[in-house]
C-alpha cells in the first residue's frame, strides 16, 4: 500500500514537472520558422548595406533610408522580444558564406554585422530585446 502511495506520488510529480516545463518553455524557440520568420531580419539587409557603405553601394537606391529603416524596424518588431537577439546573430551569420547580409564589392561583411549589432539600440530601431535591453549581449558568439 505504501508502495503504491509512493509511486502514485512520484507519478504525480513528474507529470507536474513536466507541464510546467512545457508552459515555460511554449514559445521560446528562436529558430527559423519556429520563433522566428523563415528568413530573419531579411527585409533589413539593403538598410543595413547602405547605412554601412552608403547609398549608391546598390546602384540607385530603391527608397530612401527613411523608408529603409521603417521597414527594417518594422520587420524587427515583429519578432518576439525573447527571439530578438537570435534574429540579429542569423542575419550576421557566424561565417560570411552563412551571413544574410549582402556580399557586395566595396561593402565589406565585416563592417554590415558591426552595424547590424546596433539595429536594435535607441538610434535605429529601439526595441527591447533579451533581458529588457535596448541591445544584444554576446553578440560575438555566434550560432
Amino acid at each position: 500500500m505504501a508502495s503504491n502511495c509512493r509511486l502514485l506520488l512520484l507519478a504525480a510529480l513528474l507529470v507536474s514537472v513536466f507541464a510546467a516545463a512545457a508552459a515555460t518553455s511554449g514559445g521560446e524557440y528562436c529558430y527559423p520558422s519556429m520563433g522566428l520568420p523563415s528568413r530573419p531580419l531579411y527585409g533589413c539587409r539593403e538598410y543595413v548595406a547602405q547605412q554601412t557603405c552608403g547609398p549608391r553601394i546598390l546602384g540607385a537606391p530603391s527608397a530612401p533610408i527613411e523608408t529603409l529603416m521603417e521597414r527594417c524596424c518594422l520587420e524587427f518588431s515583429q519578432i518576439q522580444q525573447h527571439c530578438r537577439c537570435q534574429a540579429v546573430r542569423y542575419l550576421m551569420g557566424s561565417r560570411p558564406e552563412r551571413s544574410s547580409l549582402m556580399n557586395l564589392p566595396g561593402c565589406p561583411i565585416e563592417a554590415q554585422r558591426d552595424f547590424a549589432r546596433i539595429l536594435p539600440t535607441p538610434r535605429q530601431c529601439n526595441l527591447v530585446t533579451d533581458y529588457n535591453t535596448r541591445y544584444c549581449l554576446d553578440m560575438d558568439k555566434f550560432m
